[in-house]
């Protein structure tokens, strides 16, 4: 296989994971192996306006848009744009987990608000004014719409629109300056690459000149074919659904076999309505990378990267945690 041929073919393997990793957020439609090699069945979308009320946050809304995915004529999932102009004039969007998800028996989202909700809640209080949050994009929609504070980062470029839920939100998504395109690619490198060498890094980027604080949370899992596409380091992980029974016993002893048998039993698992959605590391670079060392794998909870304190943790197994970054001394 030529080299030609090859960066092709991984090209190709890219877009579909991202595809198909970015929908597995919601529902697992693509969990079957056939279906995941040629990106699943195709989604479908409906959205239309909603009520600006569905979408409290600190600035006003001028407009919230639902959108609603479904296959096969089954609703999915719903997601919330919310439309505002922000404190400096400039138009922004973000996109919000609705709380009337459980409308959608099946549907994850519902609780994505209220962990949302809740830490957002912590760090309008308890963040400084000048404080900035690193996050991934998406993320940092929601840090500054519903908590008022700085992030880094909060528009998407060209490479976020292969998946096809962003795909679907592309004409009403503000979309990255070249500056913030950069960032991306800055983020993603960060994510992906040691984690000491990358929290160094972060120290030195920014100084002493504010507080800088990172939030992750475990849905950053699904960006992995993302953070790629910008230029992070690939991230070799496992993953698979394993279905939740009536013994939690047993189901901890299945999640910890599996784990033991691809990634020397570090693992992360998150419950998902009627199964567990269990990561582990069986690649040592991964192991050690930033974005696995902070979120709740067994074996990141045993000791923190140096140069970061944990300063808040949701509910939901730790779905979503908050690390200030030490400042650098003064000279």
């Amino acid at each position: 296989m030529s080299e030609k041929t090859r960066k092709a073919l991984l090209l190709l393997l890219s877009i579909v994971l991202l595809a198909t990793g970015g929908t597995m957020l919601y529902r697992q439609w693509a969990s079957s192996p056939a279906m995941q090699a040629d990106g699943g069945e195709q989604l479908a979308v409906r959205h239309a306006p909603a009520a600006q009320t569905g979408a409290p946050g600190r600035f006003p809304a001028q407009s919230v848009e639902r959108y609603i995915f479904s296959q096969d004529g089954k609703d999915l999932f719903d997601l919330l744009l919310a439309r505002y102009q922000d404190n400096e004039g400039m138009q922004q969007g973000a996109v919000l987990f609705p709380k009337d998800a459980q409308e959608i028996a099946s549907s994850p989202t519902g609780l994505r608000h209220d962990v949302w909700q809740s830490a957002a809640d912590v760090i309008a209080r308890k963040a400084p004014e000048d404080a900035l949050f690193l996050s991934w994009w998406d993320d940092g929609q929601r840090i500054r719409y519903l908590s008022g504070k700085a992030p880094w980062l909060q528009r998407p470029a060209m490479q976020t629109f292969v998946n096809p839920v962003w795909k679907a939100l592309k004409d009403n998504l503000p979309a990255a300056s070249a500056e913030e395109g950069a960032r991306l690619t800055q983020m993603a490198r960060w994510l992906t690459m040691d984690s000491d060498k990358a929290i160094a890094e972060i120290a030195a980027h920014f100084g002493a000149s504010r507080p800088v604080y990172l939030l992750v949370n475990n849905d950053l899992l699904l960006h992995l074919a993302e953070l790629a596409a910008y230029g992070g380091a690939p991230l070799a992980l496992d993953a698979k659904n394993i279905p939740a029974g009536n013994d939690l016993h047993g189901d901890i002893a299945q999640v910890k076999r599996w784990a033991n048998e691809t990634g020397e039993g570090n693992y992360l698992a998150q419950k998902e309505g009627n199964y567990y959605r269990v990561w582990s590391t069986p690649d040592a670079k991964a192991k050690n990378s930033l974005l696995v060392r902070l979120l709740p794998f067994v074996d990141s909870l045993k000791q923190l990267p140096a140069g970061v304190s944990l300063v808040y943790q949701s509910h939901w197994g730790g779905f979503l945690s908050v690390y200030k970054v030490d400042q650098p001394p003064m000279r």
